[in-house]
């Protein structure tokens, strides 16, 4: 593994984390998996709209 993959294995552990620790408070996490879906194009169209615009 290199050492580029390895981080990402440990931000994505971070993250999953830090998520877990505020569902847990009682803070709702907006997601969505299903890549054929409008909330999912939504969230991750960096070019027109969403979340991870611009």
């Amino acid at each position: 593994m290199t050492a580029y993959e390895k981080q990402i294995l440990e931000t994505e552990a971070f993250y999953d984390a830090q998520i877990a620790l505020a569902e847990a408070d009682g803070e709702e996490i907006l997601s969505s998996i299903v890549e054929d879906s409008r909330l999912h194009e939504i969230l991750h169209n960096p070019d027109t709209e969403g979340i991870d615009e611009g």
